[in-house]
């Protein structure tokens, strides 16, 4: 899908050497100030006599003038500079050299919410940057050592949060950040920050408050599915992917697509089926057997800027695959549980309620020694969610760690707090608009839309993301978390505008079914079988690294054995990780 890539030496005239130029190939190229810049085909390039911009990725609802969004982001930065940024949406990453003043400076730029990537390295007076990590590991400064300090917060989340990465020499530029170079050095700084509704604020009227998020919702998939693109929806039948099918299925006909495995333990499809009729668009179904999940494996780790998330991965890639042939974009509902309030905050809800009546009660800490998994009780002033440490997947705590690292130095006991708190502290809301926006912030734009973006990619199709819409984004922060999650003695109604909206065009039975993940054979695979996993498995316990202790993994083995059919946590879902995160460093070949 193109890409972006640079290399500049502040305060060196000429152009960089050979070998740094030939890690970084692409298209057209700019020369001069000490800086080369590459701009990948499908990618574009603007420049004035004291500017040259480059954008990977598109803008939606930019102004229709036919110029490039190279060519509108410059006309822009000539006039308003960094400020520029406020007028566009959509997905994308920027670099701008500016020769404007009395020392050249290198912009680099990510979209609000992290839909497209961007890496950079910096040694020795030298700085470069790229779309993908593999080229930057090809200049001869640049090292491929595994950043062993940041291996306890990857096993923790299944992820680093930018900017750090798992590799000692390349850092990730923060969605949402502007990173400066000049001769004076780095300076990262964000320039979108979202405006959360302050603590107790009331609740807004129910139906004004739906109107307007329904035009909102309309308005967002509107401008992503307009133009003379073939437009796509990718359907689970879940809520946000069936609410981005329904609008678009306003605008004219739609094709919509759904995955499958063949052999899972339970087949989740029909329910995207009945969307789909409901909806009258055009469905398929891709079923994927273990042989496509297997070859498709090798080329997902082999294109991927960190290791894989999770197993699903594959059938997300093989699925755009299926769908490049008959659509040019496609439409995905990522970001609808950190923006409306999904599945993992239905029962915080619930504690929520419960701690805030012992918490009014005397003798709050003796409450709080009595009542084990109440740690918010002890210290009133934590959020709530940072208190618990909730934001992102729980894969590896700190015993789990323990007993699996080799060097005790590895395990770093408060790292998911150290992570998380920096987080917490950029929002001051309710405690559920708190850990949405955590969650917005760490799982969905270092997992999730790493994974959708990676099988985007390698398609060749291009992604588009509705419910990140800004404006929809900043609507729905502004209103207080419990107006999105309602709760009852019964329990939580997790995102209750989005059924709200969608109750009367699909019904109460889908509308209210509970949400689930793509099911598979993963543990299936796990405990036997398939020599391609087996395979796998002998290559993790080799620990070419020395990564861990002896008899770790096969004691996780012999945990996922023991596990209950049908679960998706604990010792199968660290497992993978494992697995996953072992293929991507043989193939980065990290040291």
């Amino acid at each position: 899908m193109g890409g972006i890539a640079g290399l500049y030496h502040p305060g060196i005239s000429g152009q960089p050497e050979a070998a740094e130029r030939d890690a970084l190939v692409g298209g057209s190229r700019f020369f001069g100030d000490g800086a080369m810049l590459v701009c990948q085909p499908r990618s574009t390039m603007a420049q004035t006599d004291r500017l040259t911009v480059m954008v990977s990725g598109h803008f939606d609802r930019a102004p229709i003038t036919g110029q490039s969004a190279a060519e509108v982001l410059l006309d822009y930065w000539e006039r308003l500079g960094i400020d520029a940024l406020t007028h566009f949406e959509g997905a994308f990453v920027a670099a701008v050299f500016d020769r404007r003043g009395p020392r050249p400076t290198l912009n680099l730029l990510r979209d609000a919410f992290g839909i497209r990537r961007l890496y950079y390295a910096a040694r020795g007076g030298r700085f470069a940057f790229s779309t993908a990590v593999r080229p930057l590991l090809d200049l001869p400064w640049v090292s491929r050592e595994l950043a062993r300090e940041n291996l306890a917060e990857y096993l923790s989340f299944r992820y680093t949060h930018a900017p750090r990465t798992l590799l000692r020499d390349v850092s990730s530029l923060p969605a949402g950040h502007h990173l400066t170079l000049s001769a004076e050095g780095l300076k990262l700084e964000p320039w979108f920050k979202l405006r959360y509704s302050p603590p107790f604020a009331d609740l807004p009227p129910d139906a004004p408050t739906l109107k307007e998020l329904e035009q909102r919702l309309n308005r967002a998939v509107a401008s992503r599915a307009s133009g003379k693109e073939r437009v796509g929806v990718f359907l689970s039948g879940g809520l946000d992917s069936s609410a981005i099918a329904l609008f678009a299925s306003r605008l004219g006909p739609v094709h919509t697509f759904t995955v499958g495995m063949q052999d899972a333990e339970d087949d989740e499809t029909p329910y995207a089926g009945r969307v789909a009729n409901l909806l009258q668009t055009r469905h398929d179904v891709l079923r994927v057997s273990t042989e496509d999940f297997r070859d498709a494996m090798d080329v997902v780790v082999g294109r991927s800027d960190q290791p894989p998330p999770d197993p699903a991965a594959m059938p997300h890639y093989l699925l755009a695959k299926f769908a490049r042939p008959h659509v040019d974009v496609i439409l995905s509902g990522d970001g609808g549980d950190e923006v409306f309030g999904g599945r993992m905050v239905g029962v915080l809800a619930q504690e929520m309620r419960i701690s805030s009546v012992l918490a009014r009660m005397p003798g709050r800490r003796l409450i709080a020694g009595a009542f084990v998994g109440r740690p918010e009780l002890k210290d009133p002033w934590a959020p709530f969610g940072l208190s618990r440490l909730i934001g992102g997947v729980h894969a590896f705590d700190h015993p789990a760690r323990a007993g699996l690292l080799r060097d005790p130095g590895w395990v770093r006991a408060g790292v998911r707090r150290l992570c998380l708190e920096p987080l917490y502290r950029e929002v001051a809301s309710d405690p559920l608009n708190e850990i949405l926006h955590v969650y917005l912030r760490g799982r969905m734009a270092e997992d999730t839309l790493a994974r959708a973006g990676t099988a985007a990619s390698l398609a060749g199709i291009g992604l588009r993301e509705p419910l990140l819409d800004r404006d929809l984004v900043g609507f729905l922060a502004a209103i207080p978390g419990h107006w999105k999650v309602r709760t009852h003695l019964g329990g939580a109604i997790t995102k209750w505008p989005l059924r709200e909206i969608l109750r009367p065009v699909l019904g109460k039975q889908l509308v209210q079914r509970p949400k689930r993940v793509l099911p598979g054979p993963w543990r299936r695979w796990l405990t036997g079988g398939q020599p391609f996993i087996d395979e796998r498995l002998a290559a993790l316990k080799e620990d070419k690294l020395r990564l861990f202790q002896p008899g770790a993994v096969d004691a996780l083995v012999s945990a996922v054995h023991a596990e209950r059919e049908g679960s998706r946590s604990g010792a199968e879902g660290k497992l993978w990780t494992l697995l996953l995160l072992d293929a991507w460093l043989r193939d980065v070949k990290v040291g």
